[in-house]
C-alpha cells in the first residue's frame, strides 16, 4: 500500500505490528463505550491499547511488568495493572462493575496463566481474543459457567497463509471480506495519518546496520519497544519510485552477456554461480517481481543492471535469457524470448499446460521460418550428471531393450506450497519432469505409452505418491516411483538399469556402481547432478551459434509424457503419445485427449 505523504518512514515501519494490534480489535468485535482488558503491555499491546482508544473504548492494561504497566498508561490505558498483585481481580470489578467485556491476550508465554487470568475477569457471555502464543489450556468452570467466547486472531488479518492472495495478487472482494492483510495496513497508515494515535514515544533507538546485533541485544536486555536499523539510503534514493542501478562496469570485447528472470534460492544458490564461473560469461541484467530483490542480486552477484522482464526481454544488449520464475510463469517469457530471437533457457517446466506447450512451439517454429536459429534449452540437469554421462556410455553399444527403475522420495510439501497450485503444475509437472527426462536420456529413444497411478490425497497429499511406467520405441520400460510420504533418513534419488547382462545403480548421486561378468567398478564423489555441465554445455552452445544439448523435439516429448502421467491417472489406463504412437484401433487414447 502507498505510504501517506504526512506518514514518516520511522512510523510507517510499524505498519505490520500494527496491523497485527488492528486485526486482534477487530476479532474482539469490541463495540463504542465497551471495556476492554489487554494482557501483555509489550509493542503489541500498547498499539492494541491506543487504537481501543481511538475505537472509543475504556481499556484496562495489565502486565508482569510494574514499568510497562505505567508506561501503558501514558500511552491512554484508562487502567494499569500488575497481573501478580491479588488485588488486581477487585481493583478490576470496581472499574468496570460487571467486567470487562472482551479480554485481548498480547503477552507471550508457554504458560496457561494469561488465559487463565482472561476466564477469571471476564464478565459474563464475555469474549477472549487470543493475539500473542500463550499457552491454551484453561479451566472449564470460568469458561462454561460465563459462556465465554475464546477465539484466536490470525497475524495480520484474512489473506495471511494464503499464497493466491499474498503472491497471486488474487483480492477478496470487499463485500464478502472488509477487512484484509492489506486493508488492516491501510487502515492503520490512516490512523498515523490522521494522528488518531502516537509512535512518538515508541520509536526510541536508532542503530546503523553494521550494528544490528547491538540493536536486537538492546531489545533482549533493555525491554525497548523497538530499535529502527538505518540503512543510510540517501533521501532522495528512499523516496524516489526506482533505485538507481550500480554504475556499469567495462566488459571484455567477445562476452556472452546473460540476462536473469526469476532470483529466488535456486537462482542465487545453484544458477548464479555456475554463470559467474563461466569464463567469457557477463551477468547482463537482473528481473524479478521485486525490485528489492533484482537490486539484492546485482550486488551480490554483480549484474549490470536491474530490469522489468519486459525490458530485458527486448534489451538488445542480452545475449541470452536465463527464465529462473515460477513455473506459471515460464511459457510467457519462453514465448517472448523466441519472439525477439533471445537465446534461451528455462528452468523445468518448459509449460504446465498443453495451451502453452503449444504456444511455445508455435513461437519455435515461427523463428524458423523467419530464417533464424531458435535456441531453447531446459534445465534438465541430471542427465549432465557425471555419473549418468558415465552409466550412458557403460550402455553405449547394447542391442536389447532395457529394463529402468527409479525411485525418488521426494519428501512431504504442505498444500499450500506454491509448488502445490495448480497453476503452477503440481510437482508432477514441476519436479517428476526431471525423472522422465533421464529415463529419456538414458533409453535414448522415445516414450510410446505412459500408465501411472497414485495414491489417495485425502487431505494431505497432491498426486505427489505416484507410479509411471514408460515404454519406449525400442521396447525399454522405465518404471518410475515419486513418493511424498517417506522417511527423510532414505536418500533421495535412487536408479537402478539392467541390460544385456549389465547393471548400472546410481545412489543419490554419490555413488555409482557398474557391474558386469560378476566385476565392479564403483565410484564415489560429492553429490553432482549435472547443474554445473549442463551450464557450460548451455553456454558454449548459445556463443557458437550451435544446437541445444536437448533437441527440442525432446524437450516436448517429455513435456507431453508428464502431462500423460496426470492423464493416465485421471482416466486409469495407458496413454498413448500421439506422435509416437504406430496406428491403433480407434479406442486408443492419446495425451491430448483424443480418440
Amino acid at each position: 500500500m502507498k505510504l501517506p505523504d504526512s506518514v514518516g518512514l520511522d512510523a510507517a515501519a510499524l505498519t505490520t505490528i500494527g496491523a497485527i494490534a488492528m486485526q486482534g480489535l477487530r476479532q474482539s468485535e469490541a463495540r463504542f463505550g465497551e471495556t476492554l482488558a489487554v494482557i501483555g503491555a509489550g509493542l503489541v499491546g500498547v498499539l492494541t491499547i491506543q487504537l481501543a482508544k481511538a475505537a472509543g473504548c475504556r481499556v484496562i492494561a495489565i502486565d508482569l511488568d510494574p514499568g510497562r504497566v505505567e508506561r501503558a498508561v501514558k500511552f491512554g490505558a484508562d487502567l494499569g495493572l500488575v497481573s501478580s498483585d491479588s488485588r488486581t481481580p477487585l481493583a478490576i470489578k470496581e472499574f468496570t462493575d460487571y467486567g470487562p467485556d472482551t479480554v485481548i491476550i498480547t503477552a507471550a508465554t508457554h504458560s496457561t496463566e494469561p488465559i487463565e487470568l482472561a476466564a477469571a475477569i471476564a464478565r459474563d457471555r464475555g469474549r477472549i481474543v487470543v493475539v500473542g502464543d500463550v499457552g491454551l489450556g484453561v479451566s472449564r468452570p470460568n469458561v462454561y459457567l460465563k459462556e465465554l467466547s475464546i477465539s484466536l486472531s490470525r497475524s495480520y488479518g484474512p489473506g495471511r497463509y494464503d499464497a493466491y492472495y499474498e503472491e497471486g495478487g488474487i483480492d477478496y472482494p470487499i463485500g464478502y471480506v472488509r477487512w484484509t492483510e492489506k486493508r488492516n495496513m491501510e487502515a492503520f497508515l490512516q490512523f498515523l495519518a490522521a494522528r488518531s494515535i502516537n509512535l512518538a514515544p515508541l520509536i526510541e533507538k536508532r542503530y546503523p546496520v553494521e550494528q544490528a546485533d547491538t540493536a536486537y541485544a538492546a531489545i533482549r536486555e533493555s525491554g525497548s519497544y523497538t530499535a529502527l536499523i538505518d540503512y543510510a539510503v540517501p533521501e532522495a534514493a528512499a523516496t524516489s519510485a526506482s533505485v538507481p542501478a550500480p554504475q556499469r562496469q567495462k566488459r571484455s570485447p567477445g562476452e556472452f552477456k546473460v540476462g536473469c528472470i526469476g532470483a529466488g534460492g535456486f537462482a542465487r544458490n545453484i544458477i548464479f554461480p555456475a554463470l559467474r564461473n563461466r569464463k567469457g560469461v557477463s551477468l547482463e541484467s537482473v528481473a524479478t517481481a521485486s525490485g528489492i530483490a533484482a537490486q539484492s542480486a546485482c550486488k551480490s552477484f554483480g549484474f549490470t543492471k536491474a530490469q522489468t522482464p519486459g525490458d530485458l526481454l527486448q534489451d538488445a544488449e542480452t545475449d541470452g535469457v536465463f527464465i529462473l520464475s515460477r513455473h506459471d510463469s515460464h511459457s510467457r517469457y519462453v514465448v517472448a524470448a523466441l519472439t525477439n530471437h533471445k537465446a534461451v533457457f528455462v528452468e523445468k517446466p518448459l509449460a504446465v499446460t498443453q495451451d502453452q506447450l503449444e504456444e511455445i512451439r508455435c513461437a519455435y517454429q515461427a523463428a524458423k521460418e523467419q530464417g533464424h536459429a531458435p535456441f531453447l534449452m531446459v534445465g534438465f540437469n541430471r542427465r549432465f550428471a557425471p555419473m549418468t554421462e558415465k552409466l550412458r556410455e557403460f550402455f553405449a553399444k547394447r542391442q536389447e531393450p532395457m529394463m529402468i527403475n527409479v525411485r525418488v522420495n521426494a519428501g512431504y510439501l504442505p498444500l499450500d506450497h506454491w509448488t502445490q497450485r495448480q497453476e503452477d503444475g503440481g510437482r508432477i509437472i514441476g519436479e517428476f519432469c526431471h525423472f522422465v527426462d533421464w529415463a529419456r536420456a538414458v533409453v535414448n529413444k522415445p516414450v510410446q505409452t505412459v500408465t501411472a497411478h497414485a495414491l489417495p490425497d485425502g487431505s494431505r497429499y497432491n498426486r505427489d505418491n505416484v507410479t509411471a511406467t514408460l515404454s519406449f520405441s525400442d521396447g525399454s520400460i522405465a518404471n518410475l516411483v515419486y513418493v511424498a510420504n517417506g522417511d527423510k533418513s532414505v536418500p533421495k534419488e535412487y536408479f537402478e538399469v539392467f541390460c544385456e547382462g549389465g547393471a548400472g545403480i546410481i545412489n543419490d548421486f554419490c555413488t555409482l556402481e557398474l557391474r558386469r561378468d560378476g566385476k565392479t567398478v564403483s565410484t564415489k564423489s560429492r553429490r553432482d547432478k549435472g547443474h554445473n555441465r549442463e551450464i557450460e554445455l548451455t553456454i558454449n552452445a548459445m556463443r557458437n551459434g550451435g544446437p541445444s544439448p536437448i533437441p527440442f523435439e525432446d524437450l516436448v516429448e517429455v513435456t507431453k509424457a508428464c502431462f500423460a502421467v496426470h492423464q493416465s491417472i485421471s482416466v486409469g489406463q495407458s496413454v498413448w503419445l500421439k506422435e509416437n504412437a504406430p496406428r491403433l484401433p480407434a479406442e486408443a487414447t492419446y495425451s491430448d485427449g483424443a480418440s
